[in-house]
């Protein structure tokens, strides 16, 4: 904010707060008493809500089969849960009763449980769909989760870990459950909300890494994996702008080129639908507006 109220400030920016690591209830209590409100709003920079987590990431998604290989230590391991079940189920009570919105950190399908559950106690206090909760991630879903997801109105964010970790992955979890790493297919056709962002600093902050991957399934140094889940480049276009225009509230404003809208845009040097692949992996940007203020050329 500093940033903005000093004219510096280039770019729209929408945080989460990080709940403490341990979920400690009595923790994410004195965390909220900290907190700016998420009422408090300005022009280029919100707060979007708070950020939980339940499992570890690359090497320890929270799984129901075990990992492969020496890594899953003769069929006994399964991942890491990161928070007692019952602190995070009491953590995320006490977050929503502040009225705040929450997306939590889930790769492994048993994790991605374990936050259905705990949204569910809300849910059925109050249908949550309006709020546009979260899954952080969501890395290895089940076909049966989704039904959850769309019944709470859920979004998953959605990033590309698997374009740079593929042999990682496929050494913990095997090359069928890697390939299935971030299945956007199957969350679109199912109807579940994406977003697609970068995650950095876990991994690199380039956008163009993540709409080559999504559209291609390719990797850095393992080939494609999980071709059947790539999806196409308006797809993925539409999952970086107007899916995280509609997971920030902001599709009214934001997301796509229409009259009344605000005019943020880039300008690409290759026709971005036409050109040949693998061209999204080194698109270079022309031209960047703001609300149709140039605020970086070339």
């Amino acid at each position: 904010r500093e940033l903005e109220e000093t004219g510096r400030l280039s770019m729209r920016v929408e945080f989460l707060f990080r709940s403490p690591r341990s979920a400690n209830p009595e923790a994410v209590d004195e965390a909220i008493g900290s907190w700016a409100k998420p009422q408090r709003k300005s022009r280029l920079v919100q707060i979007g809500g708070v950020k939980l987590g339940v499992d570890g990431g690359f090497e320890g998604g929270l799984m129901r089969d075990a990992y492969e290989g020496p890594w899953g230590d003769g069929g006994r391991f399964y991942g890491l849960q990161t928070v007692p079940t019952e602190d995070f189920y009491q953590s995320v009570s006490m977050l929503a009763d502040a009225g705040w919105r929450i997306a939590t950190h889930a790769v492994g399908d048993a994790a991605i449980d374990l936050v259905l559950d705990a949204y569910a106690e809300i849910d059925a206090r109050g249908p949550i769909a309006e709020k546009r909760w979260v899954i952080e991630h969501g890395f290895i879903p089940r076909p049966d989760q989704f039904d959850r997801m769309l019944d709470m109105g859920l979004a998953v964010s959605a990033q590309n870990h698997l374009y740079l970790a593929a042999p990682s992955l496929a050494k913990y979890w095997g090359a069928e459950r890697a390939g299935w790493t971030t299945p956007l297919r199957a969350y679109i056709d199912a109807g579940v909300p994406v977003s697609l962002g970068t995650d950095a600093p876990v991994v690199p902050y380039d956008p163009w890494w993540v709409l080559h991957h999504f559209t291609t399934r390719g990797t850095i140094s393992a080939g494609v994996f999980g071709e059947d889940q790539f999806i196409s480049r308006i797809e993925a276009l539409e999952a970086m702008t107007l899916g995280y225009a509609w997971l920030t509230f902001g599709e009214d404003e934001r997301g796509t080129l229409d009259v009344g809208k605000l005019a943020d845009l880039v300008v690409t040097q290759e026709d971005y639908l036409r050109c040949e692949d693998p061209c999204l992996e080194s698109m270079e940007v022309d031209l960047t507006l703001l609300e149709g203020r140039v605020v970086w050329e070339r």
